[in-house]
């Protein structure tokens, strides 16, 4: 299975009550070799100023043996047209398993920035 990373652009509201382009994108990259998947979540800095923020990569698994469940996170900073690798999961799959993993980047007020998914 391969699968190509969805990229979503949209609008923040800005602590004005503005609607404003997002400061970062964020991306998830999805690689699989025999019956290991690789899955990677970047940000890339869309605005001139360094900023900080905060991560949160979630991934949820099912299959005929169960549930699971793995979070990562935390802080980074950018500078200008920065990418940044945030955390990369190694996955065993099969032809049972399933699941989605969610990347989600928030400012240091906590709101959701920008944020990206992907299923396998």
């Amino acid at each position: 299975m391969k699968c190509a990373p969805l990229v979503l652009a949209y609008l923040v509201v800005q602590p004005s009550g503005a609607f404003g382009p997002a400061p970062c994108q964020a991306q998830l990259e999805v690689a699989q070799q025999q019956a290991s998947l690789t899955i990677t979540g970047y940000c890339r800095s869309l605005i001139a100023a360094p900023a900080r923020y905060r991560y949160q990569l979630l991934t949820k698994r099912h299959s005929r043996s169960g549930y699971s469940q793995n979070s990562q996170g935390g802080e980074f900073a950018l500078t200008a047209n920065q990418v940044a690798v945030l955390s990369r999961v190694h996955l065993t799959t099969g032809p049972n398993n399933a699941g989605t993993t969610y990347l989600l980047v928030f400012d240091a007020a906590g709101q959701v920035v920008s944020q990206d998914s992907t299923h396998f």
